[in-house]
């Protein structure tokens, strides 16, 4: 059995063979007091303060310490010390009490190991949260400088860099609405919606790395084009692979990678890369395909007007079953007045013109 601890702030997270268990430190401080009173009582019953079992009281007094901090750990120190104090005695069998100096002394050993374990308890915590503190600033700019890139690459290809943040609000909606099925109520929760609404600016990171007599060439693309241009789910899939690797504690990136590469996939298994085919796709990319279809149709091109919200339902609805994983397509059609009221808010339609684009 593998385990891992892990320290955030005041809440600890033990990993048993993958799964997650998070304690907070004031159950752990609460589970050090009642050690310490069991200690107490195993003290008394073997005999006395005379007997060697006093120093088990060190092991309740370490854990309120090392979790807890030096201020916890002190206070803790002298209630254990206190338990075997004057009322404690040195010899049960024969009723003798301890000599005051003897109880005081063993407070104070007790005072002074909580305090040298609280301090560096306290340090190294201290130490931690400001070393992932810097690591999120970083991360942080790091993202800022990819989703920057996202959006020149959107602005590149499509009318308006705000297709990513559509797309990400649209992905938003249809992972809440499928959670409320029995099928993904134990797959979607919290922590999936906001990983898809993280990841799915980045879906067409891959294109910053296709060049623009290919991503911005007017009319149809040749095989050869074609071919070049579908790289760009690989590209993308290698791109957050990096980021993913020097931050890995960031799970949203996991999802990213997913639908970078797959968000092309047909669920007949004609799509690209790799010709998945159902649930083999994974669900992030089934969703992100739809979604990035659905906004693709209501926006305007020059070369093309926006459709209305009726007409682009009804073509993916035309594709449900061959393009479009069914299911999710059936979410769309229930969110459907939810998704036209962001779009007459965001009113993609509205776009100013651009040189005429290829729109894949």
């Amino acid at each position: 059995m593998n385990s891992v601890w892990q320290v955030s702030g005041m809440q600890f997270s033990l990993k048993l063979n993958s799964k997650e268990i998070s304690i907070r430190s004031g159950i752990i401080l609460l589970l050090s007091y009642i050690l310490a009173a069991a200690t107490a009582f195993v003290v008394y019953y073997a005999g006395g303060t005379s007997k060697v079992y006093t120093n088990l009281m060190y092991i309740p007094i370490t854990i309120a310490a090392s979790t807890n901090g030096k201020r916890h750990g002190i206070v803790h120190a002298i209630a254990s010390g206190l338990m075997l104090g004057p009322y404690m005695p040195l010899d049960v069998e024969n009723g003798v009490m301890q000599a005051p100096v003897n109880w005081i002394i063993r407070v104070v050993m007790y005072v002074i190991i909580a305090y040298v374990i609280g301090f560096f308890a306290d340090h190294y915590r201290q130490e931690l949260l400001n070393v992932r503190k810097r690591d999120h600033e970083i991360f942080e700019a790091h993202m800022a400088t990819i989703y920057s890139l996202v959006k020149l690459a959107e602005s590149r290809d499509y009318n308006t860099g705000e297709h990513v943040l559509r797309v990400a609000e649209l992905c938003r909606l249809l992972a809440g609405k499928l959670r409320n099925r029995e099928k993904y109520k134990n797959y979607i929760n919290d922590s999936y919606i906001e990983y898809i609404f993280k990841a799915a600016p980045l879906h067409d990171i891959g294109k910053v790395g296709i060049p623009d007599s290919i991503l911005l060439k007017p009319g149809r693309l040749t095989p050869e084009e074609f071919e070049i241009m579908k790289t760009h789910t690989v590209i993308g899939e290698e791109t957050l692979l990096e980021v993913k690797q020097r931050y890995s504690g960031y799970k949203f990136l996991e999802m990213a990678v997913h639908i970078a590469r797959h968000h092309h996939e047909r669920w007949d298994g004609t799509g690209y890369p790799d010709g998945l085919s159902g649930e083999d796709i994974p669900l992030s990319a089934r969703i992100m395909a739809v979604a990035d279809t659905y906004d693709a149709l209501r926006s305007k091109r020059v070369y093309k007007e926006a459709l209305t919200h009726e007409e682009s339902l009804e073509v993916i609805r035309q594709e449900a079953g061959t393009h479009f994983d069914p299911e999710i397509v059936e979410v769309l059609l229930e969110t459907e007045d939810a998704i036209n009221a962001l779009y007459i808010e965001a009113d993609p339609g509205e776009s100013k013109p651009r040189p005429v684009l290829v729109d894949l």
